[in-house]
């Protein structure tokens, strides 16, 4: 056994064992009481922790809320994004963001934390302000005691991220994104993908709200559903694409994350328009492959090297 995985190992299972601690003592539910296990061990267990890595760390974190969320039923949004589509995300962010040693980074329902926080590990060479904005008050919470526990910076927004944002436009906005309808009409009615009747879709507000968060030229980076472009209410949202930004890339996230296909999800990359800057590009298309073929996935990498050579060439 590595002496890395020794030490994830001992985290891991120490902050399991605090987690059912409190759990007996306050009732309260596992991902709060997981918070304040990672907040005891950050304040008492300091010899434990600094001889881990950031990725030690990141891991004991994930485990321990993989291993609890299997003893309590949990809400869709409670979920965390996998490890392999941060670590995808990371690596396309830096190809695109190559130029840029330091900027800001805007998760629209931050959730955890926990994506941010892959990303953050992926691109450890830059210097990274994290802006998460969540409002469920537990989860924002949680990626507060995770950024200390981590000690990596993030601020967090407990807000619902559709409403208007307390920073300054970000670099870089990403998100895993809430499927479904939206249920503030007066406040979809003040933005350009909301319906005329109805609920919106939160999906597509959360499209805008991402472009709306960045800087001119700025990327967002955004999982969304595959069948987001075979809706019978898209036209709107593809104007809205075509106006605003320059869609950069489509690319479908392995099939194997995702329990069945209606459940299957994609990357979408858009750039803000910045008036003389930004450019039209071909549009990438194409399946990530299964991060466990390597062979595949080094095809994947080189197509997306062409591309970018191509679209972005370096200055």
């Amino acid at each position: 056994m590595s002496e890395s995985q020794t030490v994830m190992e001992k985290i891991y299972k120490k902050l399991d064992e605090i987690t059912h601690q409190l759990n007996k003592e306050n009732g309260q539910s596992f991902i709060e009481n997981l918070g304040l296990a990672m907040e005891q061990m950050y304040t008492k267990n300091r010899e434990l922790i600094e001889q881990a890595t950031l990725q030690d760390r990141r891991k004991a974190f994930q485990f321990a809320y993989l291993s609890q969320l299997q003893k309590e039923e949990v809400q869709a949004n409670h979920q965390i994004t996998p490890d392999s589509i941060g670590l995808i995300l990371g690596y396309l962010i830096s190809q695109f963001e190559s130029e840029n040693q330091a900027f800001h980074i805007a998760d629209l329902g931050g959730g955890s934390g926990h994506l941010s926080a892959t990303i953050h590990e992926v691109m450890s060479d830059k210097t990274m302000m994290h802006h998460l904005v969540e409002v469920d008050p537990v989860l924002s919470r949680l990626s507060v005691h995770l950024a200390n526990f981590l000690e990596i910076p993030f601020d967090v927004y407990p807000q619902d991220a559709l409403m208007p944002l307390p920073f300054e436009e970000a670099d870089v906005t990403i998100g895993d994104l809430p499927i479904g309808y939206y249920p503030v009409d007066e406040r979809s009615h003040q933005m350009k993908l909301g319906f005329e009747e109805g609920h919106s879709y939160a999906h597509h507000l959360f499209i805008e709200q991402a472009i709306t968060a960045l800087k001119p030229s700025g990327y967002a980076f955004l999982v969304v559903p595959t069948q987001l472009f075979e809706d019978e209410k898209v036209k709107q949202l593809e104007n809205f694409i075509a106006t605003e930004t320059e869609m950069q890339a489509f690319l479908n996230l392995p099939k194997n994350l995702f329990k069945n296909e209606r459940a299957q999800k994609s990357l979408l990359i858009l750039q803000k328009k910045e008036q003389g800057v930004t450019r039209p590009v071909e549009v990438l298309l194409a399946n990530i492959p299964d991060l466990k073929q390597p062979q595949n996935f080094q095809n994947f990498l080189s197509e997306l090297q062409n591309w970018m050579n191509q679209n972005h060439p370096k200055k």
